[in-house]
């Protein structure tokens, strides 16, 4: 069975509090983008189920999420047999893109059916809560409203066009930017007839990440006359959004020089 495991970007990110268990409360515009890691699965006949992972080459077995998420679905087998999944990575790792998040939902509704678990969406999801704040958006499939610290979804298209991703060479772990002392946690909410419009697509994140990582500031002070730059998540993705084809074409040819990149429609 193959799966396609597809990145996001978050167009908007507003951190609106941080709660006394140390999560953030936010608002966040999440985006499906048509483009991600492609997950296959082999099953295997046996009495006693177990999964094998191939795709990571530094990650031990029990620190990946898939293999987290399956463990999840172990007590609800109802046709044990062995797994072997093959990622084939195309999301960097660290780019707030959603990498992880996106195996592990993918990872649960597959294993859902191949082991006859038979868990609703509403039991999935809780499960997916479990793995970290951005699964269960991924449960969906789709572009969402996403709010508390990511377990209220509500489904939504915010941009139709052209988005230009931009991979510098570097990871950012999530911990990195929650962590710092200079990040905005007082952030208002957007009301709902603003979440499309573009002029407020802010991400408190980016000053941190500007401030701390040089690498990605030389990056969006080179292209950022050109274009507008926004951040994903709390990774290293830098991205910019277009109407037309031509225009994001030209700019993609001047990034190139820069940075590895991908465009997308959406």
């Amino acid at each position: 069975m193959k799966v396609l495991s597809p990145a996001k970007v978050n167009l908007m990110l507003r951190i609106l509090a941080q709660r006394s268990d140390g999560y953030h409360a936010l608002q966040s515009c999440f985006e499906v983008l048509p483009w991600g890691d492609e997950m296959t699965f082999f099953t295997e006949k046996s009495q006693q189920p177990s999964v094998t992972i191939c795709g990571f080459k530094t990650l031990a077995l029990t620190d990946n999420i898939i293999y987290r998420a399956a463990e999840l679905l172990k007590p609800f087998i109802q046709a044990p047999c062995v797994v072997h999944i093959k990622v084939n990575k195309k999301i960097p790792s660290g780019a707030g893109l959603g990498g992880g998040s996106s195996n592990a939902a993918a990872t649960l509704k597959t294993l859902n059916t191949l082991w006859k678990c038979r868990l609703d969406a509403t039991s999935l999801s809780a499960l997916a809560l479990k793995l970290g704040a951005d699964v269960p958006f991924f449960m969906t499939g789709q572009s969402a409203l996403v709010t508390g610290i990511g377990e209220h979804i509500r489904p939504m298209r915010f941009f139709s066009g052209y988005i230009l991703l931009l991979f510098p060479p570097l990871p950012i772990a999530t911990e990195t930017v929650f962590n710092h002392p200079g990040l905005k946690r007082n952030q208002t909410p957007l009301p709902e007839r603003l979440l499309r419009d573009s002029n407020f697509w802010i991400n408190d994140c980016l000053p941190v990440v500007l401030s701390e990582f040089k690498e990605i500031k030389k990056l969006f002070d080179c292209c950022y006359p050109a274009m507008r730059l926004r951040l994903s998540g709390t990774g290293s993705t830098l991205f910019a959004l277009f109407d037309d084809k031509q225009t994001a074409l030209k700019q993609q040819k001047m990034v190139s020089q820069y940075c590895r990149n991908r465009l997308l429609e959406i």
